[in-house]
């Protein structure tokens, strides 16, 4: 069997197929970088699905990854593709060397952080953003007093803490897809 070697923007349009089927109603941006980093893919979105839950699909059209402790790229191989019906599958193989993912959040992402902070954290009174989901910037929303966000999986305790980095914190492992839409 003979190995097709997808290159980069192939392997972007299919993901870009796939994240829109996964998470319909979603908006995501998916590039191919340029210049020396042109076999890798950035993929953003604004709230919806979790990272891990893009960073899960992404993975799959990898080619390769890079392996930072050895300095190597790692290959991963090839993947069988079914076709038509009545076709043999097609051995491929993804000319993509990485993908990097991040997710922002919008107002509505920021006042459900502050949802959270108001019925589950031992400081209800944080203040995250205003009414409008506008975040508070440039100040310590603790006050220099320690506190504790425990989302589950993590507990992070800082005496100094921004609101963009509390509602990141809180919401990373929230999945904001639209209920309708969730799968």
């Amino acid at each position: 069997m003979t190995t097709t070697i997808l290159p980069t923007k192939a392997v972007a349009a299919l993901l870009r197929k796939e994240l829109r089927t996964r998470f319909p109603g979603i908006k995501f941006s998916v590039r191919c970088s340029t210049g020396t980093a042109a076999a890798w893919i950035n993929v953003h979105h604004e709230d919806g699905p979790t990272s891990a839950q893009v960073d899960e699909i992404c993975g799959k059209y990898e080619g390769r990854s890079f392996d930072g402790m050895a300095d190597t790229y790692t290959d991963h191989g090839t993947t069988l593709i079914a076709g038509e019906a009545g076709e043999m599958p097609t051995e491929v193989q993804y000319g993509c060397d990485g993908i990097n993912t991040a997710r922002d959040f919008t107002p509505a992402g920021h006042i459900e952080a502050q949802r959270i902070v108001r019925e589950s954290s031992n400081m209800p009174h944080l203040v995250l953003c205003d009414d409008a989901g506008v975040l508070v910037e440039g100040r310590d929303i603790t006050d220099g007093q320690s506190c504790e966000f425990n989302d589950g999986w993590h507990a992070w305790d800082r005496s100094h803490l921004s609101a963009w980095s509390a509602v990141r914190f809180l919401l990373q492992h929230v999945d904001l897809t639209p209920a309708p839409a969730r799968q």
